[in-house]
């Protein structure tokens, strides 16, 4: 390849995983994480005596990994260098917040000629989807109004009976409060925290399509994806409805596109639609795209010229276009019979004029 990953992700453990299971040579690699205090042996315990840590500055090497100590103020250096940021949905200290550190790491490759193109792959979290971002929002909302309105309460007391109280107290259950100069005082910022990461765990990383809304929202243009919003619908809820031009389409562009990297095989992607809608492939494989538009998406339509092309019988073509045509087990008036019998004949070719005794044939 020409050109070399500059891998973001603050897990040790993830990276020692990665140069196991690749069987990387300690030649192929450097590797930037925290070297303070017990990290050092702790971290290097973790990667094994031949792969050194190194420098930032230090030569680049084909697969570069860093971890949080060089997402903020560390300079890299590599024309030919590809930025990848790895979020873990199952280790919530490699999910980062768009709004900073996201971008942080982005300005991180200052030479690079792929400085516009950002890796991100990521897995998502596996979180209830029963609470939203804004039912946690008014939740804690309300708990730190009734944390403020206890502080409060215990704080208006005289001092000599707010002391004596507070000596009492094994300690304080009321979260985002704590004793401080015999008064009790309430942490706004742990609420804050707690937003915060409960946005970053169980919103923003629970599904594709809220990482890449946050994404959007603060200025990144996806331009290329591999995963498919389709097959995360009709994956995630059995009862989702999809029309055939959205599987189509979805179909189509897994087959014709080859992004610029990407851990997903679109033809598993695309057999994944296949076994659940056989009509997408067949109509992709047997009619083509110009076609399918020009039938205008139409299911119908769709079997019918499929049907057409079968290299049967006019005999048995006519019965499979009647059962499309035709719901079972229901009065049908005789003129329409005739009408769309006859539009069966007309699309086969088949010179006759349409009576309704032929149905009985």
């Amino acid at each position: 390849m020409d050109y070399n990953l500059h891998i973001f992700v603050n897990s040790v453990e993830f990276i020692a995983k990665v140069i196991d299971l690749a069987k990387l040579a300690p030649e192929q690699v450097k590797i930037v994480c925290s070297t303070s205090g017990d990290n050092a042996e702790v971290n290097q315990r973790k990667l094994g005596k031949g792969y050194p840590i190194g420098q930032p500055s230090a030569p680049v090497r084909k697969i570069n990994f860093y971890t949080s100590t060089c997402f903020e103020g560390c300079d890299l250096y590599d024309e030919n260098g590809v930025a990848f940021i790895v979020s873990d949905g199952n280790k919530s200290h490699t999910l980062l917040d768009i709004s900073t550190l996201f971008t942080q790491i982005c300005g991180r490759l200052r030479d690079s000629k792929y400085k516009g193109e950002i890796i991100h792959v990521y897995s998502t979290t596996k979180y209830s989807r029963e609470v939203t971002l804004d039912e946690f929002v008014a939740s804690t909302k309300s708990v730190l109004a009734e944390a403020e309105q206890y502080a409060a309460d215990i704080n208006a007391l005289p001092e000599k009976s707010r002391i004596k109280t507070l000596s009492k107290i094994p300690y304080i259950n009321e979260q985002y409060v704590r004793i401080e100069d015999c008064r009790l005082v309430v942490d706004k910022n742990l609420a804050n925290m707690d937003i915060v990461n409960f946005k970053i765990c169980r919103h923003i990383y629970r599904t594709y399509v809220n990482l890449t809304s946050e994404l959007q929202r603060n200025g990144y243009t996806i331009t290329r994806h591999t995963f498919s919003e389709i097959i995360e619908k009709i994956e995630s809820n059995a009862a989702a409805r999809v029309t055939f031009k959205e599987l189509f389409d979805e179909y189509r562009r897994l087959k014709t596109t080859r992004p610029f990297f990407s851990l997903d095989n679109h033809e598993e992607l695309c057999a994944r639609i296949a076994v659940k809608y056989p009509l997408v492939k067949q109509a992709y494989d047997e009619l083509g795209t110009a076609k399918v538009q020009a039938l205008k998406y139409h299911v119908g339509n769709i079997r019918r010229e499929l049907t057409k092309q079968m290299r049967l019988p006019s005999e048995y073509k006519i019965v499979k276009m009647i059962d499309t045509v035709f719901p079972k087990q229901t009065l049908i008036p005789k003129s329409k019979a005739k009408t769309e019998l006859q539009r069966i004949y007309d699309d086969l070719g088949i010179r006759h004029t349409a009576k309704a005794a032929d149905l009985a044939k």
